[in-house]
């Protein structure tokens, strides 16, 4: 009994390691709350086997060791989840009908009309929702326009109290910071250079090309990065990945630039980047973060966070309207214009699809041109996360889907999203 109890302790300690290994530092998979569930499965198949090996501890016994085993291991790790802020303790379980969780807050109330009221067509619409029914990864669809929520669908169990892990969504929400952190003088301007909020490192050796790098090269991708898009934290932009070439040369997509973002509010304003930002922006615009992922001691400032739709749609209002809430300037409309300005007009990273054609990329806003000519702006995430700016029409179109590839299909829910487009 004693070497069974000793030989699953042992499994059990060395599988809450990996698991906080895992977690901590190589969390970018599909599921966040994989691993954990991963674990308990590998325990239980150890207790199944140990229990058709006959020995003199009865299989009852080593059930309720295999049992305990599991709770302890789940426990644990939700304790150190809740600790880091790895990912909401709520969240569903992987492969369920959605990876999101509830709220206990009420959602942004918004006014609400009805389609018809904007001349929109009952059986346009109802043709157009029928269709809905392929789309296996949607999970929210909204649309506001004139400040008004038009339309709103859930799918996969999903209601408006649910949160989802919206991705890239969040550079958006990390360059309006930027902006704020600006506009309340705690930075002196998005030309400011980079290295130097970060002397704590000052003894590395750095080339000429990271230290011409300046905040607004973060913000348009345009940093000159060597390295992949993956997840890089603060200390590895800083001190270990390289650049290709000089800053400003070129696009390309690279997550870990707005965790740098994110570490240089924090560091700028004396607060966490989740806590500048509840004051300055979620606040005033009547909304709530669900969750935001920490990693080394910063909020990320790529993604991971989590929002309800109704919420993501609230803040694509302040960038519809030239950053006034109620009335108010919350946003310098001169920030609101540089974000939604084009920097970068040709890039090979630029896709040609069923539903647009990414034309440019402003301070992490997406710039598409639909096929009917339209310039529209997206803060976009991985897995389909939209919060689309139809200006000429007054519209926001929020898209929330499951990352899931198992059910992706590109070509089907790009001519979905682009006879959404047409029909608004």
């Amino acid at each position: 009994m004693r070497k069974h109890v000793l030989l699953l302790t042992t499994i059990t300690i060395v599988f809450i390691v990996l698991g906080f290994i895992i977690k901590s530092k190589y969390y970018y998979f599909p599921y966040l709350n994989l691993i954990e569930y991963f674990l308990s499965f590998l325990l239980l198949l150890i207790t199944l086997v140990s229990m058709l090996r006959k020995t003199k501890v009865n299989s009852k016994t080593k059930l309720v060791a295999g049992f305990i085993s599991i709770v302890v291991l789940m426990s644990i790790i939700s304790l150190l989840n809740f600790t880091f802020e790895w990912h909401p303790l709520t969240l569903n379980p992987p492969f369920s009908k959605s990876q999101s969780f509830e709220v206990d807050h009420e959602p942004y109330e918004w006014k609400t009309a009805t389609p018809n009221s904007y001349g929109y067509k009952n059986e346009t619409l109802s043709a157009y929702f029928s269709k809905l029914e392929k789309w296996e990864r949607l999970r929210g669809l909204l649309i506001v326009k004139d400040d008004k929520l038009i339309i709103e669908k859930y799918f996969a169990g999903t209601t408006k109290y649910s949160a989802f892990n919206v991705h890239s969504v969040t550079k958006s929400v990390t360059s309006a910071l930027v902006g704020l952190a600006i506009q309340h003088n705690y930075i002196k301007s998005e030309h400011d250079l980079v290295l130097p909020f970060f002397p704590e490192y000052q003894n590395n050796s750095f080339g000429s090309f990271k230290k011409a790098m300046t905040i607004k090269h973060l913000l348009t991708m345009r940093g000159g990065w060597a390295g992949w898009d993956g997840f890089q934290t603060v200390e590895q932009c800083i001190t270990k990945e390289h650049l290709q070439v000089m800053p400003d040369t070129e696009f390309k997509y690279f997550t870990g630039a707005q965790n740098v973002l994110s570490a240089i509010v924090t560091k700028s304003t004396k607060q966490s980047t989740k806590e500048f930002c509840d004051q300055f922006l979620l606040q005033p615009l009547g909304i709530k973060n669900a969750f935001w992922r920490k990693v080394d001691g910063y909020y990320v400032g790529g993604d991971e966070s989590y929002y309800t739709a109704r919420d993501l749609a609230r803040f694509g209002a302040l960038f519809l309207n030239k950053g006034k809430v109620d009335g108010k300037q919350l946003l310098d409309s001169v920030w609101v214009n540089k974000t939604l300005m084009n920097y970068t007009d040709l890039s090979k990273e630029f896709r040609s699809l069923d539903s647009y054609d990414e034309i440019g990329y402003g301070f992490c806003w997406w710039i598409f041109k639909t096929k009917d000519n339209q310039t529209i702006y997206s803060a976009r995430g991985k897995g389909g996360q939209h919060i689309i700016l139809i200006p000429d029409k007054r519209i926001i179109a929020v898209i929330v889907q499951e990352w899931n590839p198992l059910k992706k299909n590109p070509i089907m829910e790009n001519k979905l999203i682009g006879e959404l487009l047409s029909i608004l």
